[in-house]
């Protein structure tokens, strides 16, 4: 099993036992990102872990998903727009009931991937290893708009680790990728 699955999958576990205290006007209240509610952030979660199983189902699986995503980008449309279009018949505990179905499965099935396998994305392929800790960020750094807009704690953990690794190792691409240089020397995590 990989590790740094079993950290998504507590970060999941932990993040939804959260959500199961909040008061359903939470749930229509804006974060302070971009305006989203906590049905958003869900719902965003929720959309790329079914593309991510569609991903980890291979290219061909994958490749319509990317289409159809990349397509509404190039429309002017928004990741969050898709993501209520897609789930706007569920209401925050069915929404709740679906992601918590979907994201500890993704985390089994990225466990028991092959760590040297390669899936497809939306910018390069990325290895099994990063994919995840990439899944794993995006669950931790979304959940923490939600825990802010309640003012409340989350729990610290050392499962952190892979996340400030991931900022490390992407640190260069970031900036090369849009063909800049790299500052130095790079940040002390």
């Amino acid at each position: 099993m990989l590790q740094v699955s079993v950290v998504f999958r507590e970060e999941v576990d932990e993040f939804h036992g959260f959500l199961q205290t909040l008061k359903s006007q939470d749930w229509e209240r804006e974060t302070g990102f971009m305006q989203w509610t906590s049905w958003d952030v869900v719902a965003h979660l929720h959309y790329f872990d079914l593309v991510s199983m569609a991903a980890l189902e291979g290219a061909e699986v994958f490749a319509p998903e990317r289409k159809a995503f990349v397509t509404a980008i190039g429309q002017g449309r928004t990741g969050q727009e898709l993501a209520r279009e897609r789930f706007a018949h569920l209401d925050a505990a069915a929404l709740l009931v679906e992601w918590h179905g979907t994201a500890p499965a993704l985390a089994e099935a990225l466990g028991q991937s092959d760590p040297k396998r390669r899936l497809p994305w939306f910018g390069p392929d990325m290895g099994v290893q990063m994919f995840t800790t990439a899944r794993y960020m995006e669950t931790w750094a979304h959940s923490q708009e939600v825990y802010d807009l309640v003012g409340a704690s989350r729990t610290h953990t050392d499962r952190i680790k892979n996340i400030a690794t991931l900022g490390m190792k992407t640190f260069g691409w970031t900036f090369m990728n849009r063909k800049l240089e790299i500052p130095g020397p790079p940040p002390y995590v």
